[in-house]
C-alpha cells in the first residue's frame, strides 16, 4: 500500500501542476482589443476533468496512508470515511482555488460572469481547503506519531518538536514564512492592480520589504530577546547566521525593519504611487503572514502558556490537541490564538474600518491601525508564554523586552493616526485631495 499511496501523491501533484499549466495558458492568451473570453465546450471540460481527477488520487492516497497507519492496530470506520473524504475535498478545492485565482487576478478577458464567480470561489475554496485538512487530520490523529515531524535534517534525519540537527535543514517554520510573505504579496498586488490596473508594480518592493523583514527579525532576537546568550561569549561568531534556520526569529524586528525598508524604496523608487495607499494595502496583511508563521510555531512545539488539560483543549482539532503535550503536560495554544486574533483582526482594519473610517481620516490609518492592533495582541499574550530560554536557560516568561515593545507599537501606531488625520485635512483644505485620500486633478 506504500507503493500505492506514493504513486497516487506523486500523480496527483503531476495532475494538478498541469491543471496550473492549462491556466498559466489561459491567461497567456489574453489579447487586448479582443472581446471577452468565455471558457466552455471541451476547454471548461478539460479543466473539470483534472480537477476531479486531481481530488480522486488524492483521495487515493489518503486511503493507502490510512491502512499502513492502521494496519496492526486497526482503525474506526468513520476515521477512514474522514480520511479520505477530507482528502478528496481538499485536492478539488486545492485546485479549483489555484485556477479561480489565476484566472481572476490575471485572465483580463475573461467573461464577467466566470470572472464574477472565480473571485468568489478563490476565498471559498481556501477555506474549504483548510477545513477539509482538518477532517482529514480527524482520521489519522490517533494513529501518528507525537511530537510531529518540524523539519528534515539531512545530516539526522526527520526532525520532530524543537529537535534542532546538526545539519543542513528544511523545516515547517521556514515553509510557513515564506507562504505567509507569498499571500502578504498576492493580496498588496492585487489592490494595486485594482488601483492602477498593471501587476508587478510592487515586485521589488516585496523582495526589499522580506529580506529586511528577515534580517529584523533576526536582530531582534539576537540583540533584544537574547543578548547575554548572543553577546555574553555563549554563542560563537558564526551563531548569529547558523542560528535562523532553528528558529531564532522575532516578530516584532522583523515587522518594523520591514514596513521601514518598504517605506523608504516607495519613497524614493516609486514617487508616483502615494506612500500612504501602499502602506494601507501592505502593512495589514502582515497579520495574515504572522498567522501563518504561528503554524510553524506548532510545528516546533514554541509559543505556548501554562500547563492545561487534555480536556480543557477540546476546541482544537486532535492532531493539534495531540501534540500539545509538551515537557510532561499539556499546554495552552497561544499560537493558535495569535493566529485567530491576527486573522480577525486583518478583516476588521481591511474591511470593517476600510468602509467605516476611511471618510474621516483619509489614507495612512489603517496601516497605522495594525500596530495598534498587533501591540493589543502581545500586551495580552506576551504574559501568558511560557518557554525556554537561551540567556537563563531555565523554562518561563523571560521576554519583557516584547511586552514593554507592545506599548511602544500601540502609542505609535496612535500618533501615526493622530499624524495621517491632520496631513489628510491640510491636504484637502487646500484642494490638493478629497475625501478618500485621492489626488484632486487639476483642470
Amino acid at each position: 500500500m506504500k507503493i500505492v499511496g506514493i504513486i497516487s501523491i506523486v500523480a496527483a501533484v503531476a495532475c494538478l501542476g498541469y491543471f496550473i499549466y492549462k491556466i498559466v495558458k489561459l491567461v497567456k492568451g489574453h489579447v487586448i482589443g479582443e472581446e471577452k473570453h468565455k471558457i466552455e465546450g471541451k476547454e471548461r471540460n478539460e479543466l473539470l476533468a483534472l480537477v476531479g481527477i486531481t481530488a480522486g488520487l488524492f483521495a487515493v492516497a489518503a486511503l493507502s496512508l490510512f491502512l499502513v497507519l492502521t494496519k496492526d492496530e486497526g482503525g474506526k470506520w468513520y476515521e477512514g470515511i474522514f480520511s479520505i473524504l477530507g482528502a478528496l475535498i481538499f485536492g478539488g478545492a486545492l485546485a479549483v482555488g489555484s485556477g479561480a485565482f489565476g484566472l481572476f487576478y490575471y485572465k483580463l478577458d475573461l467573461d464577467e460572469k466566470q470572472r464574477k464567480f472565480c473571485q468568489f470561489a478563490f476565498p471559498i475554496s481556501v477555506a474549504v481547503a483548510i477545513l477539509s485538512l482538518l477532517l482529514f487530520s480527524e482520521g489519522i490523529a490517533n494513529h501518528i506519531m507525537y511530537p510531529l515531524v518540524s523539519g528534515l535534517d539531512f545530516a539526522d534525519g526527520w526532525l520532530r518538536g524543537g529537535e534542532v540537527g546538526l545539519g543542513f535543514k528544511i523545516k515547517w517554520y521556514g515553509i510557513f514564512i515564506v507562504s505567509g510573505a507569498l499571500l502578504c504579496y498576492a493580496i498588496t498586488d492585487h489592490m494595486t492592480y485594482k488601483k492602477f490596473k498593471k501587476h508587478g508594480l510592487i515586485d521589488t518592493l516585496f523582495i526589499v520589504a522580506f529580506l529586511f523583514g528577515i534580517l529584523g527579525a533576526r536582530l531582534w532576537y539576537c540583540i533584544v530577546l537574547e543578548p547575554d546568550y548572543y553577546f555574553g561569549g555563549a554563542a560563537g561568531p558564526l551563531d548569529f547566521l547558523i542560528g535562523i534556520v532553528d528558529g531564532g526569529l522575532a516578530v516584532q524586528g522583523g515587522a518594523l525593519l520591514g514596513i521601514i525598508a518598504g517605506v523608504t524604496f516607495m519613497l524614493l523608487f516609486r514617487k508616483y504611487i502615494d506612500v500612504r495607499f501602499m502602506m494601507d494595502v501592505a502593512i495589514p496583511t502582515i497579520l495574515l503572514a504572522q498567522a501563518i508563521g504561528r503554524m510553524g510555531n506548532f510545528f516546533n512545539q514554541e509559543v505556548y502558556g501554562a500547563i492545561t488539560t487534555y480536556e480543557k483543549l477540546w476546541y482544537l482539532p486532535t492532531i493539534i490537541r495531540n501534540n500539545m503535550f509538551i515537557d510532561g503536560a499539556y499546554r495552552v495554544p497561544l499560537f493558535f490564538i495569535e493566529a485567530v486574533i491576527n486573522i480577525g483582526g486583518y478583516f476588521i482594519i481591511r474591511y470593517l474600518l476600510g468602509k467605516v473610517a476611511k471618510f474621516h481620516i483619509g489614507l495612512g490609518y489603517q496601516a497605522s491601525s495594525y500596530l495598534v492592533w498587533y501591540g493589543i495582541v502581545r500586551v495580552v499574550l506576551e504574559p501568558l508564554r511560557e518557554g525556554y530560554s537561551a540567556a537563563t536557560e531555565t523554562d518561563g516568561f523571560g521576554y519583557l523586552q516584547s511586552y514593554i515593545t507592545a506599548f511602544v507599537f500601540i502609542g505609535v501606531g496612535l500618533l501615526m493616526i493622530l499624524g495621517f488625520y491632520i496631513y489628510h485635512r491640510i491636504r484637502m483644505n487646500k484642494g490638493i485631495e478629497d475625501k478618500f485620500g485621492d489626488k484632486v486633478e487639476s483642470v
